[in-house]
């Protein structure tokens, strides 16, 4: 199965609100904090990364908030994973990268299979905007 890691998750959901309020209004994390009973330092950490990287920005104050830089259909999936995820490749078997490479691994008939999906799902969802994201909940 794939797994995303909780940085990556958390990231999401964080950009996934943001998204959500794009040009209406800044969002607080503690708002999203609360929502998704999230550690608001936890989120504090992420949003600092995500800062870094130009996605997000924060303005201070008792007004303040987060919002996106870009548009929610300007920004991909991919840039978001990419800030906590160098690998570009998800776990996908029981061993994963937990213990060093798999030792079924040169005649793993599944293993191949599971990294050329996975592959195939992580551009796949690389490529997706926020936008496209945010619809595939209908």
């Amino acid at each position: 199965m794939l797994h995303f890691s909780k940085d990556e998750d958390y990231a999401v959901i964080l950009v996934n609100a943001l998204a959500k309020n794009y040009k209406k209004r800044l969002v607080p994390l503690s708002e999203i904090a609360e929502e998704y009973k999230l550690s608001l330092f936890y989120l504090r950490n992420l949003a600092n990364k995500l800062i870094h990287k130009r996605i997000i920005k924060a303005v201070e104050g008792k007004k303040g908030g987060y919002f996106l830089i870009k548009g929610p259909q300007e920004i991909k999936i991919g840039e978001i994973i990419s800030v906590f995820n160098k690998k570009k490749i998800l776990a996908c078997c029981s061993v994963g990268d937990k213990k060093g490479p798999c030792k079924r691994a040169a005649f793993c008939e599944t293993g191949h299979i599971w990294k050329k999906l996975n592959e195939e799902f992580y551009i796949r969802i690389s490529n997706l905007s926020l936008t496209e994201f945010m619809e595939k909940k209908k």
